[in-house]
């Protein structure tokens, strides 16, 4: 094949230069040009020539590699550009076969092939082939015939170095590929779609995992389409205002992009948080491509919730706490009607006394089990919380509508007093209400949550277990009840707190057999306070079990005092009330034993009191502790007894010697036939169960006469001597002698 382009081998001469630059020029031989001779010294050779430097020059500033071939396939003309390519002279091309610059056997046959079509005047592709270099180096080149034969003689050839374009079509082919990988292998989701209508087009393992779809599932769905509901827009203008940062166009520094936390809904109808990652850019055909990176954040997400749920709810019974409560009272009294708000305070009375008696893991469970009996009561649009502790607060709204705040407040109260089962044991706990109303313009939520704290200290105040509506006055009252807490643990400091002697009589002999201890508190200021100026809020602080620890060991060394310097004192016995937080503290008995201990008191001289209210709130460890106290040596009776609610199973149950009837029932005797049949039921209800009758608060002589014969064995009261200090006693006793 070569050897056919050989054939056709001739010198340059300048004719040939000039049919070339006519045929580029689109001008033709027989326009009268001819061949130029150096030695025609005429104009028009001159011109000629001109002509011939200007065309040259053109042909070589065109930007590819030109070439002329003869019909043999011999180069007759080349340019500047053919020469850098080929790395070779003009002298070494020119005449010479084109097919001895392309390098492999199969590209010549295939472009000799080519030849032959243009030889035929048929249309032909363009042709990519090896061109070798001088150096012996090859490049990639692609043959562009643009202008089919000139003449039977002559054919233009183009050449262009696609080495470059190549080169770089295989590095995009290399980074798709490289793409591919990395969004397939993705730990994260990855989703490619249309940025206009949201069509998924490609979508990765991880993304169908996450979202628990097959892949077929999810290519040409709507992005909306797994979409929560909350977070769909449906309407196309709120569409595009949502989405409209991420499918705007692609800018010139480069995508443009977009993010946001969304929810994911799975078929199983599970939600998937995750964080939304969009660039948008062109997809090569005039359109634009979302690219998407979706971060499961649902661990995250659900932590973030949790913490901030349990910044504004109380971790142990799921109502929101104080600071969230007080946020809503605030937001609803903001334009509310005068009068449509009421708050109530609720106090849990004697709370402490599970937590002491049955521990704290009893103490939750009781709260969780109230929180639920208040869920109950309360409606849709109220709103219940806990500020903590054994307090529950409510928020009453429009109570213009349907409801009465006295109503409700009841059924909280009966519903607090139902008794509950916590660890084996049946415990009955009462709540205290308050109430107040948002009854002028302008009151803030911290006025309303005072003045029903208020309202529940003066509930409590009453006798617990009982409802009171704010008012003026009781918010001074709450002053007071603080100021007095904390002047109470200073007195104690300072031993202000003093046993006063209460005398108890034989009734059949009418001799002195012994004295009830009542605590006093002389106040430096505010005189001579009696116990229920000051022992319930002992109760509600704490401060209870230290003021019964104080009282009991004074009494029982005044006790020793009088057995071993007053003879007429030396066989009496005292008398010391118990609260429940006391019986129910484990290291009481300890307390009691050591006090009889220091004191050098004999321990059958020592009468504890316990209310029979106290006893029966928590009857498995009021037990315990009563035989673990018996075991001391000491008596035990059961103070007012008939106003609480015990059995007489329970009763049996009880290491008990005693019980004082109370003074409300003594109080009628003789007169009230009921106070009397209830007065003689007790005492033959004592003497059947072999344990001693104490009657209290005697204060005449027809009650003393009753009591005598109904067969009581012992009283006390007005009638026999009011409470006085020790000093008194002895006074009274040395006065007598």
């Amino acid at each position: 094949m070569s050897g056919w382009f050989a054939s056709a081998r001739r010198r340059r001469e300048d004719a040939a230069t000039t049919e070339l630059l006519a045929f580029v020029t689109g001008s033709a031989a027989a326009d009268g040009l001819g061949s130029v001779d150096d030695r025609d010294p005429t104009p028009a050779y001159a011109a000629l020539r001109r002509d011939h430097s200007h065309l040259r020059q053109l042909l070589d500033d065109l930007p590819e590699a030109v070439m002329v071939l003869s019909s043999d396939g011999t180069m007759n003309e080349v340019n500047e550009l053919t020469l850098a390519m080929t790395g070779r002279a003009a002298d070494d091309l020119l005449g010479q076969p084109f097919l001895d610059l392309v390098d492999a056997d199969d590209d010549r046959r295939r472009l000799f092939g080519i030849w032959r079509q243009i030889l035929a005047r048929e249309r032909v592709a363009n042709a990519t082939f090896q061109l070798r270099h001088a150096d012996g180096t090859c490049r990639t080149v692609e043959a562009d015939v643009r202008t089919p034969i000139v003449d039977a003689e002559r054919v233009v050839v183009t050449l262009r170095d696609i080495g470059v374009r190549l080169a770089a079509a295989r590095s995009l082919e290399q980074a798709q590929a490289r793409f591919q990988i990395a969004f397939e292998s993705a730990p994260t989701g990855m989703a490619m779609a249309s940025a206009t209508e949201l069509t998924l087009v490609d979508v990765n393992s991880a993304l169908c995992r996450m979202l628990g779809r097959d892949r077929h599932e999810l290519i040409g769905r709507s992005v909306l389409d797994i979409t929560h509901p909350d977070d769909r827009v449906l309407d196309p203008e709120a569409m595009a205002d949502v989405f409209a940062r991420a499918v705007q166009p692609a800018t010139p520094d480069g995508p443009s992009s977009y993010s946001m936390d969304k929810r994911y809904l799975r078929p199983d109808g599970q939600v998937v948080w995750a964080h939304t990652s969009v660039s948008v850019m062109s997809d090569g055909n005039g359109g634009e491509l979302a690219i998407a990176h979706i971060q499961d954040i649902t661990d995250q997400r659900r932590a973030a919730e949790h913490l901030q749920w349990a910044a504004s709810h109380d971790e142990l019974t799921g109502l929101p706490n104080r600071t969230h409560f007080l946020e809503q009272l605030r937001r609803r009294l903001d334009g509310a009607e005068v009068g449509s708000i009421a708050v109530l305070f609720i106090d849990l009375d004697n709370f402490k006394v599970v937590n002491d008696s049955l521990g704290h893991a009893a103490g939750d469970e009781l709260l969780r089990a109230m929180s639920e009996r208040l869920r109950s009561v309360v409606r849709d649009r109220d709103m219940l919380g806990r500020f903590g502790g054994d307090e529950f607060i409510v928020m009453l709204d429009g109570l213009q509508l349907d409801v009465s705040p006295a109503d409700i407040a009841e059924r909280l109260r009966e519903a607090i007093g139902q008794p509950l089962m916590i660890d084996g044991s049946e415990l009955f706990v009462t709540g205290s209400i308050g109430i107040t109303f948002a009854d002028r313009p302008g009151v803030t939520a911290d006025e309303l949550l005072r003045d029903s704290d208020a309202a529940m200290y003066r509930a409590k105040a009453r006798g617990r277990d009982c409802i009171e509506a704010f008012a003026p006055g009781a918010h001074e009252t709450s002053v007071l009840a603080l100021r007095t807490s904390g002047e109470l643990r200073h007195g104690l400091e300072r031993g202000e707190i003093v046993p006063y002697y209460q005398p108890i009589v034989d009734l059949r002999t009418g001799q002195l057999t012994g004295f009830e201890v009542l605590a006093r508190w002389r106040h430096p200021d505010r005189g001579l306070l009696g116990p229920d100026q000051f022992l319930p809020m002992a109760e509600e602080t704490g401060l209870i079990g230290e003021l019964g620890g104080a009282v009991l060991r004074a009494s029982l060394a005044q006790l020793g005092r009088w057995q071993t310097t007053v003879p007429s004192l030396a066989n009496v016995s005292i008398s010391v009330n118990v609260s429940v937080r006391q019986l129910v503290d484990a290291r009481f008995n300890h307390v009691v034993a050591e006090a009889l201990a220091e004191c050098g008191v004999r321990a059958d001289s020592l009468w504890l009191e316990i209310t029979e209210t106290a006893l029966m709130s928590d009857v498995k460890a009021a037990t315990v502790a009563l035989r673990n106290l018996r075991s001391l040596g000491l008596h035990l009776s059961v103070d007012d007894f008939g106003t609480g609610y015990s059995s007489l199973t329970y009763l049996k149950r009880f290491p008990v010697e005693a019980i004082k009837v109370d003074r409300q029932f003594v109080k009628g005797l003789g007169i009230d036939p009921e106070d009397t049949t209830i007065v003689e039921a007790v005492v033959n209800l004592g003497k059947s169960l072999g344990l001693m009758v104490v009657a209290e608060g005697v204060e005449t002589p027809l009650q003393l006469s009753r009591l005598r014969e109904t067969g009581c064995d012992r009283a006390q009261g007005y009638l026999f001597g009011r409470p006085r200090p020790a000093a008194l006693i002895e006074a009274e006793r040395a006065g007598a002698l």
